[in-house]
């Protein structure tokens, strides 16, 4: 307890702890849910994401600051209850979440905003009420258990501690659990109703604690040599966290390419992941808060941690790199697939070791200097919530800086091997000002007098980061190099890569067939498989004058190409997320091998349009003849925005009557939703273990004959030669098809099972499903 302060009951303490731990378990509930929700409005690639993660930093930034101001202008007693107040707000905003971030934003205003500007503003705007009241918290909650700074340290430490384990469990169990079995609407209303527990709790726990604020005894404060220097002191500490936080942030989105490429990503890996950071950097910040005072020089520490963090993640990037690629790699496309039943040691060292090894050590050391920060900085009993405030809003910058310039500018300059080469730069400067710190006039604040033999040590440690950080700069490897390991390729091997912000795509050769490889998955091979022949050609020749086609998915171009067959299609709009996968395969077109994309990229008919397929759609104001998605299993990460009765619903709006849209047929669910929305369904089986589902305004007259016919067309044998397509499996495997079709006249309207707000399919392992 601090001395000479008003009595607060420990049992008052313990209790506003915990509400503050699940305080952090709903923030990270709601921030998963409204990513996705706000996903549907801004899109679902790397653009919009970034826009929606830096609205909801920049949100808790301004909250810090105003916490910080307020909290030295109230008692601790007004600042629990303030608390209690954002939890309620925050309680209310989540229950019209839904309205607001889907009915508004996505239903009514979505096709209308195409501008990224407008796109920033709307998202910043609808965000702006819950991420200020979570923002306001740390600064109100740290002013009320400390009222001196000599002590502030390790309780805000703590406090900071407690809120982020909160979050990171948050994470693990509603990514693995409670998202799956209750939807993203269902989730967003128990966080509600946990936030209103707090608020109540709260506003009634503030009644034990002070009224008032006594003054404190001078031998509390720590010493400075004047107001002047402690606002130097604390500005230069911004700076510090703000640099810190810029590097912590491209780190995450670094960990986060490669560990999804390395882990198949599916619905659970962010979450996943997620937690990993969060959780250790929670136990960073407790061990910190127990030893701080034990600490007599925190900058040194603190520059030793930063420069530490960079190497070492670095380091363990390149380790794990090399061992990648001296085990053998499988390229079956379901490698992701978890089976609850089947839990292998792959599985666990994937999901467990893997990022233990890369996320773990790193941000245990970058929870430790929260309350090391904190020690550093408060000098002033009158500011400790200002101060508070202020080093949140560096480090919230800094994370929105370094999110935006490393997510947007420097994966598409350098990719991840530069942006890493970049970062230990940026921890050699770390180390620069650790050395700087070592001269005898830079003494520092407070005065400590130093032993030789401490000066020799820290000299050592030093030298040492230097040596080490400036060994990775100059021998990492380049991009490719780094890729190929990470892909499980030998150097000697054909292998060339494409990297941007939208993320990685790479082609392999094996026994003279290429491999396409998109952010780790493999798509498909070349020259073109069956598969894709079939689900691209068939429709073009099913339909009557598909004058004007769309298709979603570009993979390796296979259905693409082939659903150019029909000499009356006038225009395919080819609609791809990732930009690297269109600059992968135009290299590839120019071998032996890749040859048909040649043709494919040559045909004046064919648009390509990088951008989020359904939110593409959504601005499209013309009407097709055919629909189909190239599309993902639906058990991968983000694949319920192509499987839900919405979209379907938004497909048929854009269909001209008659209009087919064709979409791979993956499960159940997908079935019953499509047959929910289109009054007629024909699902075929074509073998080679693919079935296929189209759905129509009109009944579908599979007529076997005459799509054998066309087969025999010059143009249309001359054209699936181009592509290297055998034309005679094709007409054998139209003769063997089977066909099943549906109507909601015979057989009804079943009930939707995939919907944007419960996409059932995407989490599968909460479901009773077997693919």
């Amino acid at each position: 307890m601090d001395k000479n302060s008003p009595s607060i009951q420990k049992s008052s303490l313990l209790l506003l702890t915990g509400l503050f731990f699940i305080s952090g378990f709903t923030a990270l509930l709601y921030q998963v849910v409204w990513q996705r929700m706000l996903g549907l409005f801004s899109g679902s690639d790397v653009h919009s994401v970034s826009i929606v993660v830096a609205s909801y930093l920049l949100g808790l930034g301004l909250g810090s600051w105003m916490g910080g101001w307020l909290s030295d202008r109230v008692s601790s007693r007004k600042a629990v209850q303030i608390y209690g107040l954002c939890n309620l707000g925050i309680a209310l905003f989540a229950v019209s979440s839904r309205f607001l971030f889907y009915d508004l934003l996505f239903r009514q205003l979505g096709p209308w905003i195409e501008s990224p500007a407008w796109t920033l503003a709307i998202v910043f705007l609808s965000l702006l009420i819950p991420t200020v009241l979570m923002g306001l918290s740390l600064p109100l909650l740290s002013k009320a258990v400390s009222r001196h700074a000599a002590k502030a340290a390790p309780r805000i430490g703590l406090l900071y501690g407690v809120n982020t384990l909160g979050s990171g469990l948050g994470t693990l169990i509603g990514g693995w659990y409670i998202i799956g079995t209750l939807g993203y609407e269902r989730t967003v209303y128990l966080g509600a109703a946990l936030n209103a527990l707090i608020g109540l709790i709260a506003l009634s726990l503030a009644a034990t604690f002070p009224a008032h604020a006594s003054q404190s005894s001078s031998e509390d404060r720590p010493i400075v040599s004047s107001p002047k220097t402690s606002s130097r002191l604390l500005w230069e500490w911004s700076v510090l966290v703000f640099l810190s936080g810029f590097a912590a942030i491209s780190l995450e989105i670094l960990w986060f390419r490669i560990l999804e490429t390395l882990l198949q990503s599916i619905a659970y890996t962010y979450a996943h992941l997620l937690s990993f950071i969060l959780v250790s950097n929670a136990l960073g910040s407790v061990i910190g808060a127990a030893i701080v005072q034990k600490i007599r020089h925190p900058r040194p520490v603190f520059l030793w941690i930063q420069a530490g963090v960079i190497a070492y993640s670095v380091s363990a990037i390149w380790l794990l790199s090399l061992y990648w690629q001296a085990h053998p790699v499988d390229f079956r496309v379901d490698i992701g697939y978890i089976d609850l039943k089947n839990i292998n040691s792959t599985i666990l060292f994937r999901y467990l070791v893997l990022p233990f090894v890369m996320l773990v050590p790193a941000n245990l050391l970058l929870g430790f200097y929260v309350p090391l920060v904190q020690k550093a900085v408060q000098t002033d009993d009158r500011q400790i919530g200002q101060r508070v405030g202020l080093i949140q809003v560096a480090n919230i910058l800094g994370n929105t800086t370094g999110s935006l310039i490393t997510g947007l500018v420097l994966l598409d300059r350098i990719g991840t091997a530069g942006t890493l080469r970049g970062l230990t730069l940026l921890g050699l400067g770390f180390v620069a000002i650790a050395f700087r710190s070592l001269l005898p006039k830079r003494a520092p604040l407070p005065p400590q007098p130093l032993t030789s033999n401490q000066r020799t040590t820290r000299r050592l440690i030093t030298t040492g980061l230097a040596i080490g950080l400036l060994g990775i700069a100059l021998f990492f490897p380049n991009n490719t190099r780094l890729w190929a390991a990470f892909h499980g390729i030998n150097p000697k091997h054909y292998f060339i890569v494409a990297e941007d912000s939208t993320g990685i795509a790479a082609i392999t050769e094996a026994n003279q067939q290429g491999i396409l490889l998109a952010s780790g998955q493999a798509q498909a091979n070349f020259p073109y498989l069956q598969v894709h022949a079939l689900l691209g050609s068939i429709p073009p020749l099913l339909h009557p004058n598909p004058a004007q086609v769309l298709i979603i998915g570009l993979g390796s171009g296979g259905t693409a190409h082939t659903i150019g067959v029909n000499p009356a299609t006038q225009q395919v709009e080819v609609i791809e997320l990732l930009q690297a996968e269109l600059t992968v395969l135009r290299q590839y077109a120019q071998t032996a091998v890749g040859r048909p994309l040649r043709y494919l990229f040559q045909d004046p008919r064919y648009r390509f349009v990088v951008n989020d397929g359904r939110q593409a759609l959504s601005h499209i104001d013309r009407q097709f003849d055919i629909i189909e998605t190239d599309a993902i299993h639906p058990w991968r990460s983000r694949a319920g925005m192509l499987y839900s009765q919405e979209f379907f619903q938004m497909v048929q709006s854009h269909l001209a009557p008659g209009g087919l849209f064709v979409e791979w047929n993956v499960g159940p669910q997908i079935e019953q939703t499509l047959r929910h929305v289109f009054p007629y369904v024909a699902s075929l089986n074509l073998g080679h273990d693919l079935y296929t589902l189209i759905g129509s305004d009109h009944p579908i007259d599979f007529n076997r004959e005459a799509l054998l016919t066309k087969l025999e067309l010059p143009s249309v044998v001359d054209f699936l030669e181009k592509a290297e397509v055998n034309v005679a499996a094709i007409r054998q495997d139209i003769k063997a098809a089977s066909v099943t079709l549906f109507s909601h006249q015979k057989d009804g309207q079943p009930p939707a099972a995939n919907t944007d707000l419960f996409p059932q399919s995407e989490y599968y392992l909460n479901q009773p499903l077997n693919f």
